[in-house]
């Protein structure tokens, strides 16, 4: 199982390594849209929104990392004055909770992501780009978010099991 929990760790370690570089794109789409649109008087068409389709990709990616790396918001005025053994139980009562959720998103992001597929998706703005690609990206982030919490979910039943702590 330790085995497991590290390669799910570094699935979405190397994918958040990746996707941390698409602010590289990003920031030079904003900064070309910003000195045609003031210089030049003459904005694209399609800056702000392909800017606003990576910002999206970058969000949503952010889930698997924020829980790889604890980052997420916690209330620990309770759990902070218990066992680790203790923590962990409820730990993993709250993941079962959350991978159940995470389920139904997965399920409904994929019905959307194909259903925009199927129609060949296109956005409303004056640029018109499909959008169908992005939209599929969304039930992968949520894939890659179960993972991850999978991944924390076995970490504290070891913990909860064994005592021990998995590094």
């Amino acid at each position: 199982m330790v085995k497991f929990i590290h390669f799910l760790d570094k699935i979405n370690r190397v994918i958040t390594d990746c996707t941390m570089w698409i602010i590289v794109p990003l920031v030079a789409i904003m900064l070309l849209d910003v000195i045609l649109r003031y210089f030049f008087s003459s904005p694209t068409l399609w800056g702000v929104e392909l800017s606003t389709m990576i910002f999206g990709v970058y969000m949503i990616y952010a889930g698997p990392c924020s829980i790889l790396e604890k980052v997420q918001v916690g209330v620990d005025i309770f759990s902070s004055h218990w066992k680790p053994r203790t923590r962990a139980v409820v730990n993993c009562l709250t993941y079962a909770f959350t991978l159940s959720f995470f389920f139904v998103l997965i399920y409904t992001s994929v019905l959307y992501a194909a259903e925009s597929w199927v129609m060949k998706e296109i956005s409303t703005s004056a640029w018109g780009q499909p959008i169908y690609h992005w939209k599929a990206l969304i039930p992968i982030a949520f894939i890659l978010t179960v993972l991850q919490t999978l991944s924390e979910f076995l970490r504290n039943l070891w913990l909860a099991v064994t005592g021990e702590e998995i590094l």
